[in-house]
C-alpha cells in the first residue's frame, strides 16, 4: 500500500487543488531516479517475496470440546506489528530463516510479511523459502494467539479472502458499519465497520478521498452463482462501469443489501484491498532488462493468477468467479463519470497498458503490440520527453500520473526532489497493475544505492500452504531469470493481455478456459516478428510439446544448471515438486484453492444447495487452513491435504 507517513492527509476538498503540484514534483524526482541509475548494473539477480497474513478467530466450545460456529476476522493487526517489531530485534543474524521483515496493510485484519534481506545468492536459496515462510507463521502464532478474545481461538492464515466479510458481526472488535458517518471520512459502507480499516489517519482519508472524488461509492458486483461449482444464476448482463451507479451514488441508501440481481454487492474499498495474495520481486541486472522483463511478464501475469485462483466466496455467498482481481478492480475504481470513456480501467488490477521495452523487439512491432489507446497525462508526457525520456517509457510515466494523488500529506508538499521521492511513489505506488516496473527508491531511501531496477508479479492469490506459496515464488524467481537468459519474445497485443486477464478470473479457468498466447514460441520455430496470438490451454501454454512450455524450460533449465555444477541435487528435486503442482493443476489432477474449497462446500453436511454459504462451512474452512498452513510437514489431515497437494509437499529444512 505504499508508505506511511506520519503527517497530516488531506480531505479531498484540500487536496484536489494540488494534484498538479504533486504530480509535477513526482515527475522531477522521477527525473532524479532516472539520472542517478539509468546506467547502473547489478550483476547478482536478488529477489525476494511477500506474502500476506490474514488474521482469523474461530469460536471454541470449551464446554463440549468442540469447536463452536462462530468465526470472524480479527481486527488486531496494529498490535500484531507492534509485537513482531519487539521480537524482532531479537532474531538471530546467522539464521538466514531469521531474516523478515514486517508491514501493515490495509485491512487492520492483514500483515505482510518479507523477505529481508533479499535472496541473492543463486538457485540453491530457493530452499530458504519455505523455511523463512515457516518461521514467519511461527512468529505471527506467538503474537496473534494471545489476541484472541475469550472463548476464541486466533490464528494467521494465508487464505485470499475471507468468505464471511461484510456479514453480520464477520469482524472484531468492531462496531456497526457506520453509512451516515459524520466526519466524512472512511468508506460510509452499509455492510463493512470502518474499523476493518487499519487506524492510520492516511487510510481513512485514503478511502474518503477516493469515494468523495469519485461521486459515488467504489463498489464491486460480483456474479452470484446458483451452486457450489459456482456455474452462475440467470441475470441479465451487468455493464459494471455504467449500470452500477444510480446504486453507487446513493450512499446512505442500505435497504437493499443486493441491489442489482444476479450479482454480489460490496461498497467499500476493503473488500478488495482486504484480500490477500503473494508477490515475487526480481532485481534486474539493468534499467533495459527491468523494462523487458517488465514486458514479458505482463503477458504471463494473468496466467499466474489463472494458476492460483483462491477466492470463490463472497459474504458467504458462492460467486461465479475464482479470483479476488473483478473486486480488486472494481472497489479501487476513482473514475468519475465523465472519465469512464477516457481513461481505460481501475487504478487496480487493470491490465497495465503499455509495453516498455528499448529493445529492437518492440520497436519495431510497437504500434501493433500497443494497441490499446492509454490515456497520458500531457504535462507529465511533455517534461519527460523535454528531458530527453524515450517515448515509451515516458508515456508509461504519463499513464501513471492520469490518476491523482489520493493522499497529500500537509507537512510533505514541499520537498528536495533531489533526495525524496515521496511525490512520485504517491502515484506510483497506488497505480496497482498485474505487474510493477519499480525504479530505485530516492536517495534519502536507498543509502549507498543498493536497490535498483526490478520487476513485481502482483497477480498471484495467497495459497494455502507455505508449500504452494514458496512454488507462486521460486517459479516466478526461475522463469524471471530464463527470461532475461534467452531473451524470450512472449508478446502479444496490450489487448490481447487484457483479454486473458478478464479469462483468468472465470471458473475452473485453469483448465476450463483458453488463452491466448504464441503458438510460435512453443513451437520452437525461430521467432519471425509475428505477434498472432491463438487460443491455447494452460497446460499446452506451460507444458506444451516436447519441453517447448513455459513451465517446463524452467524446469529443464534447473535440471541443466545442476548438471554443470550450478545448484544441488535437493534443488532440483525441490523445484521438480514446484512445477509438479502447477502441471497437475493444469491438468486438472490437482485443484487450484478455489476449486477445492467449492468441492469441500459441496460435500459439507450444512449446505443445502445455492449460493448460500453456511456459517458451519465457514468455521471448518478457517479451522481447516489453519491446520493445512501450520503444519511444517504432511498436516494432520491427510485426506484434505492429498485432496489439495497430493503427495507433492514433503518436510521443510533449509537448504
Amino acid at each position: 500500500m505504499g508508505f506511511l507517513e506520519e503527517a497530516t492527509p488531506l480531505p479531498w476538498r484540500e487536496a484536489r487543488g494540488l494534484a498538479e503540484h504533486i504530480k509535477a514534483n513526482g515527475i522531477e524526482q522521477f527525473l532524479v531516479i532516472l539520472k542517478d541509475h539509468s546506467s547502473r548494473f547489478d550483476p547478482d539477480l536478488r529477489w525476494g517475496e511477500e506474502v500476506e497474513y490474514m488474521l482469523v478467530e474461530a469460536e471454541v466450545d470449551s464446554n463440549a470440546g468442540v469447536g463452536g460456529s462462530g468465526v470472524r476476522l480479527l481486527l488486531m493487526a496494529d498490535g500484531a506489528l507492534k509485537s513482531l517489531a519487539l521480537r524482532s530485534k531479537s532474531y538471530v543474524e546467522s539464521d538466514p530463516c531469521a531474516g523478515c521483515g514486517w508491514r501493515p496493510e490495509f485491512g487492520n485484519h492483514m500483515v505482510e510479511g518479507v523477505t529481508q534481506p533479499a535472496l541473492r545468492k543463486g538457485l540453491d536459496e530457493m530452499g530458504l523459502v519455505e523455511p523463512c515462510m515457516a518461521f514467519r507463521r511461527r512468529e505471527l502464532a506467538a503474537v496473534v494467539s494471545p489476541l484472541a478474545h475469550s472463548g476464541w481461538e486466533a490464528s494467521a492464515l494465508t487464505l485470499t479472502t475471507f468468505p464471511s466479510i461484510g456479514t453480520a458481526d464477520s469482524a472484531a472488535p468492531a462496531g456497526p458499519p457506520t453509512p451516515s458517518r459524520s466526519d466524512g471520512l472512511g468508506s460510509r459502507s452499509c455492510l463493512l465497520p470502518d474499523e476493518v480499516i487499519t487506524p492510520h489517519a492516511r487510510f481513512l482519508t485514503f478511502v474518503a478521498n477516493i469515494r468523495t472524488r469519485k461521486g459515488a461509492k467504489c463498489a464491486a458486483l460480483i456474479p452470484l452463482a446458483a451452486h457450489a461449482d459456482g456455474s452462475p444464476v440467470a441475470a441479465p448482463e451487468v455493464d459494471n462501469d455504467h449500470a452500477a451507479w444510480d446504486v453507487l451514488r446513493g450512499e446512505d441508501q442500505c435497504n437493499d443489501v443486493d441491489p442489482i440481481p444476479g450479482s454480489i454487492y460490496m461498497d467499500a474499498s476493503a473488500f478488495g484491498a482486504g484480500s490477500c495474495c503473494t508477490q515475487a520481486t526480481v532485481l534486474c541486472p539493468s534499467l533495459t532488462d527491468a523494462r523487458y522483463l517488465y514486458d514479458q511478464m505482463l503477458v504471463v501475469a494473468p496466467l499466474f493468477l489463472a494458476l492460483t485462483a483462491a477466492a470463490p466466496f463472497w459474504r458467504n455467498l458462492v460467486a461465479a468467479t475464482d479470483t479476488r482481481a473483478a473486486c480488486f478492480a472494481q472497489t479501487w475504481d476513482d473514475r468519475t463519470e465523465a472519465e469512464l470513456g477516457v481513461v481505460r480501467g481501475s487504478r487496480a488490477f487493470t491490465s497495465p497498458q503499455v509495453f516498455i521495452s528499448d529493445t529492437g523487439v518492440l520497436n519495431d512491432r510497437e504500434a501493433e503490440l500497443n494497441d490499446v489507446p492509454a490515456a497520458m497525462h500531457d504535462p507529465s508526457l511533455k517534461r519527460l520527453r523535454e528531458a530527453g525520456v524515450d517515448a515509451l517509457l515516458a508515456r508509461h510515466v504519463a499513464h501513471l500520473f492520469v490518476r491523482d494523488p489520493l493522499t497529500i500529506f500537509r507537512e510533505r508538499l514541499d520537498l528536495d526532489n533531489a533526495q525524496v521521492g515521496d511525490h512520485w511513489e504517491n502515484i506510483q505506488s497506488t497505480n496497482w497493475g498485474t505487474v510493477r516496473f519499480k525504479p530505485p527508491p530516492a536517495r534519502a531511501s536507498n543509502p549507498g544505492g543498493e536497490l535498483g531496477w526490478r520487476v513485481e508479479l502482483r497477480t498471484p492469490e495467497a495459497q494455502l500452504t507455505d508449500f504452494e506459496n514458496a512454488a507462486i515464488v521460486c517459479v516466478a524467481r526461475v522463469l524471471a531469470e530464463l527470461i532475461m537468459r534467452e531473451r524470450w519474445d512472449l508478446y502479444i497485443p496490450i489487448s490481447s493481455v487484457e483479454e486473458n486477464l478478464r479469462r483468468s478470473s472465470q471458473v475452473s479457468a485453469v483448465t476450463k478456459v483458453r488463452f491466448l498466447f504464441r503458438p510460435d514460441f512453443l513451437g520452437g520455430a525461430s521467432v519471425n516478428g509475428s505477434a498472432v496470438a491463438a487460443e491455447m490451454t494452460l497446460s499446452e501454454i506451460l507444458f506444451g510439446k516436447e519441453g517447448r512450455g513455459l513451465f517446463a524450460r524452467c524446469e529443464a533449465h534447473v535440471r541443466a544448471e545442476h548438471t554443470r555444477g550450478a545448484c544441488t541435487a535437493e534443488t532440483v528435486e525441490r523445484f521438480g515438486r514446484y512445477v509438479e503442482l502447477f502441471r497437475r493443476r493444469a491438468a486438472g489432477t490437482l485443484p487450484t484453492a478455489a476449486t477445492f474449497l467449492r468441492q469441500r462446500l459441496a460435500a459439507h453436511p450444512a449446505y443445502k444447495g445455492g449460493a448460500e454459504v453456511p456459517q458451519a462451512f465457514v468455521h471448518e474452512m478457517v479451522c481447516l487452513a489453519r491446520r493445512l498452513g501450520s503444519s511444517s510437514g504432511p498436516c494432520d489431515d491427510r485426506q484434505a491435504e492429498k485432496q489439495l497437494l497430493g503427495e507433492l509437499r514433503g518436510a521443510v529444512q533449509a537448504a
